[in-house]
């Protein structure tokens, strides 16, 4: 008889919205991973930090559990041209370098 094996609990990416003239917030999960349908998760109203309700939450459908959290950043420019020059080194010489590329043209 083994471990069993942990739960692992799904990560959801979340867009924030609050209603039209209010100051009211939600989450929004576009798909849920259990149902395939969005949902809604209150996020505060007024002067409440709405990160403060990121986190574990009862999916809506009420199939099971998931982590509500925000989107991954977008890269910087900087953080793109550093990520570009190091898969270059990584490579060595490029292909249209190679004398052998060239000979096969002919």
């Amino acid at each position: 008889m083994g471990k069993p094996k942990p739960v692992r609990i799904p990560e959801v990416a979340v867009a924030f919205r609050e209603l039209p003239g209010t100051r009211v917030g939600f989450w929004i999960v576009p798909v849920c991973p259990f149902c395939g349908e969005q949902h809604f998760h209150p996020a505060g109203a007024g002067k409440a930090d709405p990160m403060e309700k990121l986190g574990e939450v009862e999916a809506r459908c009420g199939r099971g559990r998931y982590i509500i959290t925000l989107p991954p950043r977008a890269k910087g420019k900087k953080e793109r041209r550093a990520e570009n020059k190091r898969r270059r080194t990584e490579q060595g010489a490029l292909a249209w370098d190679d004398p052998a590329w060239d000979e096969q043209e002919e």
